[in-house]
């Protein structure tokens, strides 16, 4: 059964293109490109969300102080 996925397309930097290229030898080296790039994209979000839940129980500690 395949999943159903939607297409997406955007730029990279020069400065992302190095590296991109250093994780898909290093780290993703039996996957292809798009595999590597949606988990690099859900790794950020993961760690993203998680630093925005952290401060948001920030805010509202400093706000109940």
């Amino acid at each position: 059964m395949a999943t159903e996925m939607k297409r997406l397309t955007f730029a990279v930097t020069k400065e992302m293109e190095p590296l991109l290229e250093r994780a898909k030898k290093s780290l993703f080296y039996d996957k292809n490109r798009s595999e590597m790039i949606r988990a690099l994209v859900m790794a950020g979000l993961s760690v993203t969300l998680e630093k925005a839940e952290k401060e948001d129980e920030k805010a509202v500690r400093d706000s109940q102080a």
